[in-house]
């Protein structure tokens, strides 16, 4: 048995065997497995998004889904982490908590929730999906390309203001 520990400084996670890990340990980011999935406490930096995106993509490989969905859902929460991140108007790094979980047997998916602290609903941007010149303004275009449904709810973490849940059950 092999196991991967994370975090900085003190152990915050274990993953064992095949369980997701991450190749070396990240700043700002505590990663807490779950049955079917993950969650992932970080401040977003460029290491933390992307030590959360590789830990999604290794969702089909240690739940068993598929790897076409792990990829858009990748993408999903690549979309939502960096619509927080620009939508916040704090200078420090902005948090996040973001869960990734494979749908249960028989009811095929993986299920997005990201939580963060920007208020208010986000904005639905004009700039067509296959746009070369837009630099911004797909982000719920592609929510609705890659999801079967998504939501914005009330966060149910403390400190976090809303979380958008999608559901990733068809690949693009």
């Amino acid at each position: 048995m092999t196991a991967t520990v994370y975090g900085t400084g003190t152990l915050h996670a274990v993953a064992v065997d095949e369980r997701p890990s991450l190749p070396d340990p990240v700043p700002d980011l505590v990663v807490h497995e779950y049955e079917h999935g993950f969650r992932a406490d970080l401040a977003a930096s460029r290491e933390a998004v992307s030590g959360v995106r590789a830990l999604t993509r290794s969702v089909p490989a240690t739940y068993g889904t598929d790897q076409g969905l792990a990829e858009s859902a990748e993408l999903v929460v690549s979309e939502l982490m960096g619509n927080a991140v620009r939508a916040s108007t704090s200078r420090e790094a902005v948090p996040l908590v973001v869960e990734v979980h494979a749908a249960p047997v028989g009811s095929p998916g993986i299920e997005v929730i990201v939580h963060d602290t920007v208020p208010g609903q986000p904005n639905r941007g004009d700039a067509a999906l296959d746009s070369a010149e837009a630099e911004s303004g797909r982000g719920l275009g592609i929510l609705d390309a890659l999801t079967d449904r998504w939501s914005v709810e009330p966060s149910t973490e403390p400190s976090f203001t809303k979380m958008i849940r999608c559901l990733v059950s068809r690949a693009e």
